[in-house]
């Protein structure tokens, strides 16, 4: 009876967030989920506190990273990039895709993914209406930034909230995780840029014969607010960088990274009147920690009463054959869970399995790009892509769950199938 309920608690959130009557918010959804297994003693709190020693690391990173985005983008200091792309290249629209697309990634690798969504949307959204785009020009652009911010995720650690929840459950350092996930991170970057260029090629080569003036666009120059804090924000990326790297020798959470170069970011902001407090605090990501923490309790509720049993036995198999079956075998798997149950719980799922199979050092990597890359084959598979879907729409930019999925089964099997062969290329090495 416990497996039913479970399990019927978890189907009906999953319908609840694809259909979002009213506009719900996803975040309330999972919370109402799990306060109603924890009503019916399906869940205790001491499995709350198993959650939290889970999540707690990767939440707090995911804070101080997006204050620290958020300080960054209230002066100016994204919008100031895309401007140059735009104003150099807006009469060859081809590179300049390629070029958001690549700030896309360089935001998602030193920051993350819903970082990248949130800053890069409403930079694309203004971008493609200062080109006088079709809706189906904005749309590839939009879908070359959104593809790119989760497939782009994989070769730090920080780059995406599913890479330190694993790293933190099985143990693995800053740089052990680069050493492993460099290589096909940047191998699905590429695959992504091949990829989408292919795809899109024809709807964007149509929108260059448009007549434009290019003294129609801002000076880049003109994004920046404050001169001094845009390069106090470079020293900052480089220090947010050299602590990453440093933190695990000198025994720190990631997360103190984070949120002391945040803290740095807005100590210096607050003076010239870029950081008030209210509104920098309303900014950082509080009902996305909701959404991961509450849909986490869902799924180990799934766990503690069975319902996830069959799991291991689907990856074992695929472990136990070649490495090179093994790798491409699970991270299909892994992929497929995360497009059907988010990936944020599908990593709870995939690292308990992980745990109980015993199988390769290489699963919790094949995980990790079947939950940042494989994730895309639906609107529901990340955050990001749910982020995305919202932004655009607010944008003037429709899409249907259909259509998104359509682009989502053409665009990602290649990418996630190329980064898979990075990781087996550098084990076989």
């Amino acid at each position: 009876m416990s497996m039913f309920i479970t399990s019927a608690v978890f189907i009906a959130a999953l319908a609840l967030i694809l259909w979002k009557p009213r506009g719900l918010h996803e975040a309330f959804v999972a919370l109402a989920g799990a306060a109603l297994l924890f009503l019916a003693r399906l869940l205790e709190p001491e499995d709350a506190a198993y959650i939290w020693g889970f999540v707690w690391n990767a939440t707090f990173s995911l804070i101080g990273i997006m204050l620290f985005t958020s300080l960054l983008d209230q002066n100016g200091f994204f919008r100031w990039a895309a401007l140059h792309l735009v104003k150099r290249f807006y009469g060859r629209q081809m590179i300049l895709f390629v070029g958001l697309s690549l700030l896309a990634a360089i935001i998602t690798i030193f920051f993350n993914n819903d970082g990248t969504i949130l800053i890069m949307v409403p930079i694309v959204l203004e971008a493609t209406a200062l080109l006088k785009l079709s809706r189906k020009g904005r749309l590839v652009f939009l879908l070359g930034v959104g593809f790119m911010a989760d497939t782009a995720s994989a070769p730090l650690m920080m780059s995406n909230l599913t890479n330190i929840l694993t790293a933190d459950f099985f143990g693995i350092e800053f740089g052990e995780y680069a050493s492993k996930m460099l290589l096909p991170g940047l191998i699905a970057i590429g695959a992504t840029l091949a990829v989408t260029s292919a795809c899109f090629r024809k709807p964007i080569k149509r929108e260059e014969s448009r007549e434009l003036d290019p003294g129609s666009f801002p000076e880049p120059a003109s994004a920046v607010r404050n001169r001094r804090l845009f390069w106090l924000s470079w020293v900052n990326i480089v220090l947010m960088m050299a602590g990453y790297m440093l933190s695990e020798r000198a025994g720190i959470p990631v997360a103190a990274v984070a949120l002391s170069c945040a803290a740095i970011q807005w100590a210096a902001s607050r003076p010239a009147g870029l950081a008030p407090f209210k509104q920098t605090v309303l900014r950082a990501p509080w009902l996305i920690i909701v959404f991961a923490l509450s849909m986490n309790l869902i799924v180990y509720s799934l766990h503690v009463h069975g319902a996830t049993a069959w799991f291991p036995a689907v990856i074992a198999p695929a472990s136990d054959k070649s490495e090179l079956l093994g790798i491409f075998g699970s991270g299909i798997v892994f992929s497929l869970l995360s497009a059907a149950v988010n990936n944020l719980p599908a990593v709870l799922i995939a690292s308990l399995a992980i745990e109980q199979v015993n199988g390769p050092s290489y699963l919790p990597y094949a995980s990790l790009l079947g939950a940042s890359v494989g994730a895309k084959l639906t609107p529901i598979g990340s955050l990001a892509t749910l982020l995305w879907l919202q932004l655009a729409r607010q944008g003037g930019v429709e899409l249907s769950w259909r259509e998104y999925s359509k682009y989502g089964l053409l665009l990602t099997f290649p990418i996630l199938l190329l980064a898979l062969l990075g990781l087996w290329l550098l084990d076989w090495a």
